[in-house]
């Protein structure tokens, strides 16, 4: 994995808005995402504007739960392809509006390339931790997961280290699914975390 760079962040020429029918087309598209709005939350469709925050937690130790800290390069990847889930799938990647901070995190319905099934993640930036900001967004794209999708389960991949995700997914009440964790191969590295809809 190559380590992020301590240089002033320099932008590369996909990261920039680019005013013109092309920049209104994505409006467009981006407003045809599903929008929750919670008690103190907005859950919303990326835009280009959000990939400094994205990049931010991807690039910083705050990644190092999910393999990084990632160059930028490779944050700005990961950034596309959950957001191109929401054209393939019909779910993807949500940017969290707080009411203390735009852009304070992101939770996903997503798929990384060698998971075996979606998975329902979440990560924040350093700012918008300890406020109950994570447990509220969760909750909100289960329910998306289970009313509008109809899905009956959805997993959360989380590293066996990282208490604090592991204590929120107990919170949560959400019971670890010991058989597909035996499938990963992973030597015990993730712990799996099924959320079942009630009615399942």
């Amino acid at each position: 994995m190559n380590a992020p760079s301590k240089d002033p962040v320099l932008k590369a020429p996909c990261e920039n808005h680019r005013p013109g029918p092309g920049a209104r087309a994505a409006a467009r598209l981006g407003g045809r995402i599903p929008q929750i709005d919670t008690r103190r939350l907005q859950l919303r469709g990326p835009r280009i504007y959000d990939f400094d925050a994205y990049a931010e937690i991807m690039t910083s130790d705050r990644a190092a739960f999910m393999g990084g800290p990632f160059t930028r390069e490779q944050a700005w990847g990961e950034f596309t392809q959950y957001t191109a889930q929401w054209l393939l799938h019909g779910h993807g990647l949500w940017t969290i509006d707080a009411q203390t901070r735009p852009s304070a995190g992101f939770v996903t319905l997503g798929f990384e390339y060698t998971d075996a099934e979606a998975e329902l993640g979440i990560f924040l930036c350093a700012q918008a931790e300890g406020q109950g900001i994570a447990e509220e967004a969760i909750t909100a794209a289960r329910d998306y997961a289970f009313d509008t999708l109809d899905w009956s389960s959805v997993v959360s991949y989380i590293a066996r280290d990282n208490d604090r995700a592991r204590k929120l997914m107990r919170k949560l009440g959400v019971k670890r699914d010991r058989a597909a964790e035996e499938a990963l191969d992973d030597a015990g590295a993730t712990c799996v975390y099924r959320h079942v809809r009630e009615d399942a």
